[in-house]
């Protein structure tokens, strides 16, 4: 049975000090999306704009950068850079990669997956904001 992994946007909302990937990132979308993962994937991973690939205990600084500011050769770039830190720890063969984030990222991603041999999905693909919080709201709930 193939692994299942989650690769989860990060977010703008940030602590003003230094931390760990899982820490650093506090909006209630990004927060909500980790206890998701927590209870429904083998192992999680972020991405994001100014570092790419995140392992839930990497240390970074806060920053101010968008993906949105990117060339598509650079946005290109990004994507290709994030799909190969993921292959140094995920096989594709062994995993399916649920996909979690804005378009703006995943439109470089899916086809970075693709070439790599990864076959993956999007649960939230076509959700606003507030229809994703509402999503893991109901998926975190605990059963009564």
């Amino acid at each position: 049975m193939k692994r299942k992994i989650g690769l989860l946007a990060t977010a703008r909302k940030k602590l003003h000090h230094p931390a760990t990937a899982i820490e650093l990132y506090i909006s209630p979308l990004f927060v909500k999306s980790v206890h998701y993962a927590k209870e429904h994937y083998d192992a999680f991973y972020f991405y994001s704009a100014k570092e790419g690939f995140l392992t839930q205990d990497k240390r970074i600084e806060p920053y101010n950068v968008s993906i949105k500011n990117f060339s598509s050769k650079e946005k290109q770039e990004w994507a290709r850079k994030v799909i190969d830190e993921l292959l140094t720890h995920e096989k594709p063969e062994e995993t399916t990669v649920f996909l979690h984030g804005g378009w703006v990222y995943r439109e470089h991603l899916q086809p970075a997956l693709t070439r790599a041999g990864y076959q993956f999905e999007v649960p939230l693909q076509g959700y606003s904001i507030g229809n994703q919080l509402k999503w893991y709201d109901e998926q975190n709930e605990d059963p009564k």
